[in-house]
């Protein structure tokens, strides 16, 4: 018994109406506050629209102690298009993601002939719930965007692979170019396309194309991998965690960690929740052995079955490869594990589970259309989890209520971000017992120091507020707002002297800011304010 054949077309139309169905609603969503300012409309250079000046800007400085030009670019566009409202930043989320899917069904159908299995693997990796994190959150953007040139240089290599024209080879190095530059991750596109050698485009069974020959052909590949993954270590070493000399066993347990969590929450994709370092789950001794046990298990498995169930062996290496960078290797400054880490890694699970565990059931079954049927299942019920998963960045209150409850109260950034979003309202008091609880939670979150300090002075408390903002000066010498809002809540502590202090440090930091020559005119001009400061 076999299935009918469908022109691809229709699997494209079915893939696109799945998708909006589940991701549409998000353009009526805001924008969170969760770095989504930071990225969009509080950054001065995005805000701006889509102008040469800041196409420079973006290719030769760091944006946000990062690089990633074409990132912000894309932000540009949306601002130029549709203005500094999230629904334009939301929409291109969608899109990108959209046009994702339908490049990975392209590649899967291209280089297998199998319209039904390549469509089962497109959708459930569209619909997976860990998918919301990327395409919800427009801070993201660089997941789906570097998606999109990943996926865009996977099927030129297809192609080149099939007719050997050199466009197409160049064609995917400048996407793998630009893939890189919208998020560092697609440094490991050169794993994945000797792993595409292996299946599906089975290069390695070929006389003429040896492994050698395969190996030769991608060192420019792996040539621009080795200096942009050197660049981003450099460009990112301030936001690499530190804790202490970490031995290698503690990294080998994270990465257990990290390699196990993604798969049970594939499996089990309930509850999922953003956990920051405080709240994710650490596996230690026997567990984090047991969680490297049931690696090395798969992984064994996985090689014996190679010639039986190639497409199973590449999903898998394809998993281990492609997620080996966020799996605690590096360690980052805030997140351990997040499921935006999955985006590029999960299709390759999403490959095993349609060829491998799809293949093994029609056998067990005699009938093919007991996996088609299964997948059907799946694909709907990844639809209705995912569904409920997006609604939660609808806001601030929405997405950060949702991880204050999961975590059981002890997330910082759900801390922090709820009491900014109090703030915003004009509930002061609010916003302040929550930055009170973030900072004991975390005494160094970035940031908060200085929300406390806003907080206390809308509540009279400003020589509290003047304790924090100097807290916070001492995380960020360079925030010019804080250093100036010190000088007023010196002024309102009743410690004038302090207060022109801080104003004369501010205009020696801040040559001709007119917020300090406002304070310094204030205590009638620089002398009197030297004179006042003790100087």
């Amino acid at each position: 018994m076999t299935f009918k054949k469908y022109p691809a077309s229709i699997f494209a139309a079915l893939l696109t109406v799945l998708v909006l169905t589940v991701y549409w609603r998000t353009v009526g969503f805001e924008l969170v506050n969760l770095d989504d300012l930071y990225y969009t409309v509080d950054n001065t250079v995005v805000k701006g629209g889509l102008t040469l000046s800041a196409v420079k800007e973006v290719f030769t400085t760091l944006q946000l102690d990062n690089y990633l030009p074409v990132t912000l670019i894309s932000y540009m566009a949306d601002v130029e298009l549709s203005g500094l409202g999230p629904s334009g930043f939301h929409f291109t989320n969608t899109a990108l993601h959209l046009l994702n899917v339908l490049l990975v069904f392209a590649f899967l159908y291209r280089s297998t002939g199998s319209g039904w299995k390549s469509f089962f693997a497109a959708a459930l990796w569209a619909i997976h719930p860990m998918r919301a994190e990327s395409v919800a959150w427009v801070a993201e953007r660089k997941d789906v965007l570097a998606g999109f040139f990943f996926f865009a240089g996977l099927w030129a290599y297809c192609e080149y692979a099939k007719s050997k024209k050199p466009v197409l080879y160049f064609l995917a190095l400048a996407a793998m170019v630009l893939g890189i530059l919208s998020k560092s991750i697609v440094v490991v596109f050169p794993a994945v396309l000797l792993i595409a050698d292996f299946w599906p485009l089975e290069r390695l069974e070929r006389k003429r194309d040896t492994v050698k020959k395969l190996l030769i052909e991608k060192i420019p590949f792996f040539a621009l991998s080795a200096l942009f993954s050197a660049l981003t270590l450099f460009v990112q070493r301030k936001a690499l965690y530190v804790e202490g000399q970490k031995p290698v066993f503690g990294r080998l347990a994270d990465m257990a960690t990290a390699y196990f969590h993604y798969l049970k929450a594939t499996a089990w994709p309930f509850g999922l929740v953003m956990d920051d370092r405080n709240t994710a789950v650490h596996l230690t001794g026997a567990a984090a052995l047991g969680a490297g046990l049931v690696i090395l298990a798969l992984s064994f498995l996985a090689w014996k079955i190679r010639k039986t169930a190639p497409a199973a062996t590449a999903g898998w290496l394809w998993y281990l490869a492609v997620l080996f960078p966020t799996s605690g290797v590096i360690l980052l400054d805030f997140y351990f594990v997040a499921d935006h880490f999955t985006y590029l890694p999960h299709l390759g699970l999403m490959i095993a589970l349609v060829w491998g565990a799809g293949d093994a059931l029609g056998k067990l079954f005699k009938n093919p259309k007991i996996p088609a049927v299964a997948g059907a299942g799946l694909v709907i019920a990844f639809s209705v989890l995912c569904y409920r998963q997006v609604s939660l960045w609808r806001d601030d209150f929405t997405l950060f209520g949702y991880i204050d409850r999961m975590t059981g109260g002890k997330n910082a950034t759900a801390k922090k971000s709820l009491g900014v979003a109090y703030y915003n309202m004009g509930k002061y008091k609010e916003a302040y017992d929550h930055y009170v609880i973030a900072l004991e939670i975390l005494p160094g979150i970035k940031h908060v120091n200085g929300y406390r300090a806003d907080a206390a002075m809308k509540l009279g408390r400003y020589r509290e507020a003047a304790e924090f903002y100097r807290k916070e000066l001492v995380f960020s010498p360079e925030n010019k707002r804080i250093s100036l809002a010190l000088v007023e809540a010196l002024i309102m502590a009743g410690d004038p002297p302090g207060a022109a202090r801080q104003a004369l440090i501010h205009i020696r930091q801040w040559p001709g800011d007119q917020g300090a020559l406002f304070y310094i005119s204030y205590f009638g001009g620089e002398a009197k304010a030297r004179a006042l400061a003790g100087r």
